[in-house]
């Protein structure tokens, strides 16, 4: 692994590092880690963080401009006011558990780029090149070389296909309709939830992925499986008014005794619900032996704001 220059990189690429930079505080290091690759896939650069310092890693020398400026749009938007994903709970199943954050990260990315597709598109890192290598790697993807039923299958084309009619501008539509027709009828609900909303504010982009991830659920059920319970395993940053802050808390949220366990404890999770969507929006920290109905009855009394305060839980304001 071998340390990136800045000076080393195209104009567009140091200016995007330095407001990065300059906007968040952090420290962008940049490594070039080249393998051998046969297509372009999105996770050829990746990225993790330690204190203030963020680590890219690019794997694709060949379109090392693309994958690295993908990246530093994917760490903008993280560092920006955009709803995150969190998981405070466990089902003792770690695969079960690994299933249903692989699955709802793979759905956040490809909401996310929505976005970094507009930027690149504005940038000039997404070339017509770039779409076309982009999508032969989505044509291998569907067609893995490994043994899987018929429903995980669809279940797995799904979300591949999700991601390439957005990033690919829809332009296989017609092809992956005829070829994987179950598949494109599913991805193609979840491109309808995303193209209908502005992505770009953190409301609406906070809505587009639970409906997505509830239109994800609903394919899972139909097709005989158990669904994921992403409303209660996973927490999603609430987005409230100034108006609601100031609301007691059983106006706007429900606790709901979990069926899974707090991952940091190992006692009982309590989860705070949403009532307008039924979208978990933290873990509380709570002992189960102290709560009681009483418990509940005064809890519910305080205000939203207080318990996000108490209880330590992000949230923007809409």
């Amino acid at each position: 692994m071998k340390q990136i220059n800045i000076n080393e990189l195209p104009e567009n690429i140091v200016n995007q590092v330095e407001k990065i930079e300059q906007d968040y505080n952090k420290k962008i290091e940049i490594f070039s880690d080249y393998t051998q690759q046969d297509y372009l896939t999105l996770d050829q650069a990746s990225h993790t963080t330690k204190n203030e310092t963020i680590k890219v890693v690019i794997t694709n020398e060949k379109y090392a401009d693309f994958v690295l400026a993908h990246e530093l749009h994917h760490i903008e938007l993280e560092l920006s006011d955009e709803p995150e994903i969190d998981c405070a709970v466990t089902s003792g199943q770690k695969d079960r558990d690994g299933q249903v954050l692989m699955v709802a990260n793979s759905v956040f990315e490809t909401l996310e780029h929505v976005t970094v597709l507009q930027r690149q598109k504005e940038d000039g890192t997404y070339t017509d090149e770039i779409k076309q290598e982009f999508i032969k790697g989505i044509d291998i993807a569907l067609r893995p070389r490994v043994s899987m039923d018929l429903a995980n299958m669809r279940f797995y084309r799904t979300l591949v296909m999700f991601d390439g009619i957005i990033f690919g501008e829809h332009q296989k539509d017609a092809d992956w309709k005829d070829n994987f027709p179950k598949s494109f009828k599913y991805a193609s609900q979840l491109v309808d939830i995303a193209e209908k909303n502005d992505l770009s504010v953190p409301f609406q982009f906070r809505r587009a992925l639970v409906n997505c991830l509830d239109a994800y659920n609903e394919i899972i059920i139909s097709n005989g499986y158990q669904g994921l319970h992403f409303h209660t395993f996973l927490n999603v940053t609430p987005i409230v008014s100034k108006r609601q802050l100031r609301l007691s808390l059983n106006q706007v949220y429900q606790i709901k005794h979990s069926e899974y366990k707090n991952r940091a404890t190992g006692r009982d999770g309590f989860v705070l619900i949403a009532i307008n969507d039924g979208q978990g929006v933290a873990t509380l920290n709570l002992d189960p032996n102290k709560v009681t109905p009483e418990f509940y009855k005064a809890f519910y009394q305080y205000t939203v704001q207080e318990v996000f305060e108490k209880e330590g839980i992000k949230y923007l304001i809409r």
